[in-house]
């Protein structure tokens, strides 16, 4: 191969995982919309069961297509921000040192998995905001304009970082604990089945390509992660929506404590981890898929 030839090479390797983590995003995002928007209403503390929740969004606010309200900066922000953050984490994964020590690989891929979700997240987050309370029923926002308008004019440019704080405690934990355990199991079935290879430094994906031992390894993982951090998660819809009663993360923790109790941590459990677990079984799995068609 060509001096030009190696130059290019990692360009196109970039800008793989952006495709890549784009696809993945995108259809799990479109797939799962009615899911993400059940949950949050759930998590708006008016304590109905689902099935009344679903009653009313279907036929108080325009039949069963309502359910994927907040689709377009759900796609935005899934599309966009899988895209980074696959990015991120390659880069943090190919520019920090390898170890050959299993412990010390799965610390990595922990804080790695983390801290690539805190920047795309702090990035991103505009879009959260808007994306969440265009799914709630607090405001009675008709359009993506409208409620970026709206947001501007009474809260400012903090306004669309309004949670962030809590936001951020959520992902990275979430997402560090999801790339641990993603990659432990992996790396548990590839040896359970005898064929599993040393991943290469730099290299974000294991070898042999096995989607079925990614899929697996994606739902055990996102239903682990999601479990562990839903807590953060209510909160953070709580102080999106409702800023002027929510004053802060641990505020808002307090007030829910004093007034629901621990069950109140609960909200939308179920949902979530659906919604997760699947979600980013459905982006990992694409993710992985494009990048071996990529590499083959």
């Amino acid at each position: 191969m060509s001096q030009s030839a190696n130059a290019v090479e990692p360009k196109q390797k970039k800008a793989s995982h952006f495709k890549a983590g784009a696809l993945g995003g995108f259809l799990s995002s479109a797939a799962l919309q009615p899911l993400d928007l059940l949950k949050t209403r759930l998590q708006q503390s008016q304590h109905l069961p689902l099935p009344q929740i679903i009653q009313n969004v279907v036929r108080q606010e325009g039949g069963i297509t309502s359910l994927w309200k907040g689709t377009l900066p759900s796609i935005l922000r899934s599309t966009s921000g899988s895209s980074c953050y696959f990015y991120v984490l390659n880069w943090l994964r190919r520019y920090n040192p390898q170890s050959n020590l299993s412990s010390l690989k799965n610390t990595q891929n922990f804080w790695t998995g983390g801290l690539s979700r805190a920047i795309v997240g702090f990035v991103f987050m505009p879009v959260t905001v808007i994306k969440v309370r265009y799914e709630s029923n607090y405001y009675s926002y008709t359009t993506i304009g409208s409620s970026i308008k709206s947001i501007w004019k009474k809260e400012g440019f903090p306004g669309f970082f309004h949670g962030f704080g809590v936001t951020a405690i959520r992902d990275a934990p979430h997402a560090g604990l999801y790339v641990y355990f993603y990659e432990l199991s992996k790396e548990t079935i590839h040896n359970l089945l005898g064929h599993f290879h040393e991943t290469l430094p730099g290299d974000v994906l294991q070898n042999p390509y096995n989607n079925s031992v990614n899929v697996a390894s994606g739902m055990f993982s996102g239903i682990i992660a999601t479990t562990i951090t839903n807590p953060f998660d209510m909160l953070k819809t709580r102080v999106q929506l409702q800023p002027d009663l929510y004053k802060n993360f641990l505020y808002c923790a307090k007030r829910v404590y004093m007034n629901e109790g621990l069950y109140g941590f609960l909200d939308g459990l179920a949902l979530r981890v659906l919604r997760k677990s699947v979600s980013s079984t459905i982006t990992w799995s694409v993710y992985e898929w494009a990048m071996h068609r990529n590499d083959t």
